[in-house]
């Protein structure tokens, strides 16, 4: 397992400026940026594609603050739940119909699809995240923010406990544990925790000053993969890295012309897929299987629990169904 080095200040000034400019123009929803060659406007970004346990809907969230919910088997649009806050990231509960939402400013809750009812975290203090993830069994909930604070909460939205902040400048992912009350955090390092908030590991994942942006672990909970950013100035590709359980280093790819911000295991745990500049899949050893082109930058990705589909969401405001071997089936919406 690597080390964490102290970071220089050059270092932790570059990332603090990174996030707090990346909340910015979350926010503002209507400057252009630049994403690793994109220049666009970004009030298109969907940032987040879900689908529910029981595959019957999945959803699709955003900068412009819309939750839009497609049924799972016509893959229509069946409803639309303002937000009013930049949406980016949220995930289902394992067994209920319980939406968690990380969203900007106040804008993160969870909602109660089948009573139609709305939870606000209560006492939450922060200018929003990206980071939010139900533990194995459904019983808490994790939420990460851009000021590095990690708390966690149950089911009703009560708050359980904050985990102790180290020198973390923001988080951007999280990810449970499959069958361990355990979960992984990305800041400027790669941190494991407990439920109880003790830190168990802590390392970096390559040599550059790289942002990390998505991690999953693996259905098995013995290895987990993560996603970087890259850094197109220096020539740093992103990198698609397979981590055992121990923070020991498995393997990488460096083929993406993007950065990878989001992943999703099948169920069965065979299939990896990533969202970057294409859909891609990959074994669970990271050989590449199959690829679907993009004409923009994928954000969001998800397959559908029984394997047969995966859905993505784009830099753009695309809303894309792939079967399971990259080949594009539906275009959905388009924003």
């Amino acid at each position: 397992m690597k080390v964490l080095p102290n970071l220089s200040a050059i270092t932790i000034k570059n990332i603090n400026i990174f996030y707090g400019f990346l909340y910015v123009w979350v926010s503002l929803c209507s400057l252009p940026i630049q994403v690793y060659g994109q220049e666009k406007d970004i009030s298109r970004i969907l940032w987040s594609a879900n689908w529910s346990h029981d595959q019957s809907c999945f959803v699709i969230g955003g900068v412009d603050g819309k939750i839009r919910i497609f049924s799972g088997k016509t893959f229509e649009l069946i409803r639309v739940i303002d937000n009013h806050k930049a949406i980016q990231r949220m995930s289902w509960h394992p067994e209920r119909n319980l939406l968690a939402v990380a969203a900007v400013e106040d804008g993160s809750k969870l909602i109660d699809i089948d009573k139609d009812t709305i939870i606000f975290l209560q006492g939450m203090n922060s200018n929003g995240s990206r980071a939010i993830d139900w533990s194995f069994n459904g019983d808490m909930l994790a939420y990460a923010d851009y000021e590095g604070v990690i708390t966690l909460w149950n089911q009703q939205g009560k708050f359980i406990r904050s985990v102790t902040k180290e020198n973390t400048i923001s988080n951007v992912a999280i990810d449970w544990h499959p069958s361990k009350n355990e979960f992984i955090v990305l800041s400027e390092c790669v941190r494991i925790y407990d439920a109880e908030g003790n830190l168990l590991q802590k390392f970096e994942h390559r040599k550059e000053d790289v942002l990390l942006l998505c991690v999953q672990w693996h259905p098995s909970g013995d290895f987990f993969v993560i996603g970087d950013y890259g850094d197109v100035n220096n020539k740093f590709k992103p990198l698609l890295q397979f981590w055992n359980s121990d923070g020991s280093f498995l393997s990488e790819q460096n083929i993406s012309k993007s950065e990878y911000r989001n992943m999703s295991w099948s169920k069965r745990g065979n299939r990896l897929a990533t969202a970057s500049d294409a859909l891609r899949i990959w074994s669970k050893k990271g050989k590449l299987i199959a690829e679907g082109k993009s004409p923009d930058n994928l954000w969001g990705v998800d397959w559908s629990p029984d394997g047969k589909y995966i859905v993505t969401s784009s830099f753009e405001g695309h809303v894309k169904i792939w079967d399971k071997k990259a080949r594009l089936i539906k275009d959905i919406k388009s924003l």
